[in-house]
């Protein structure tokens, strides 16, 4: 069985002891805890109020989208739109997953869905890249 010193006057302690038994004093047990400060950022900059106001700022953005291609009449208005579409679509995805991955205290069918929507939003915004390009050729 290992011994552990007293901080106090040195002696050997019992490790599970709650006493040193020369002097009395009170045995401190100092727990080491690893800090990962990139854990740390990622649960910061994906806590819940930055996942509202991200959500909030992407559909923001696909807004902006939809009432730029509804009132453009050149192709320059509507590759405009579809880029501030894709960007507003893009940020809500990558923060709905990133919330579904670092918030360890919500409900896991509700991290669940975060991460199923995220990942579809940024494969839709993907997916349509080419689409749009391709209409571009279309009308030039």
């Amino acid at each position: 069985m290992g011994e552990d010193k007293c901080s106090k006057c040195g002696a050997d302690i019992p490790t599970d002891s709650k006493f040193c038994l020369n002097c009395g004093a009170k045995v401190v047990k100092e727990t080491q805890q690893v800090k990962e400060p990139m854990h740390q950022v990622f649960r910061f900059v994906f806590s819940k109020n930055l996942i509202i106001a991200a959500i909030l700022f992407g559909l923001l953005f696909i807004w902006l989208g939809i009432i730029i291609s509804t009132f453009s009449t050149d192709l320059t208005g509507f590759r405009a739109a579809q880029t501030i579409n894709s960007l507003g679509f893009f940020v809500t995805g990558v923060f709905l997953i990133g919330g579904g991955i670092a918030n360890d205290g919500m409900e896991k069918y509700i991290r669940l869905g975060m991460i199923v929507i995220g990942v579809y939003m940024i494969t839709m915004v993907l997916s349509l890249s080419p689409l749009v390009s391709s209409f571009g050729s279309l009308y030039t």
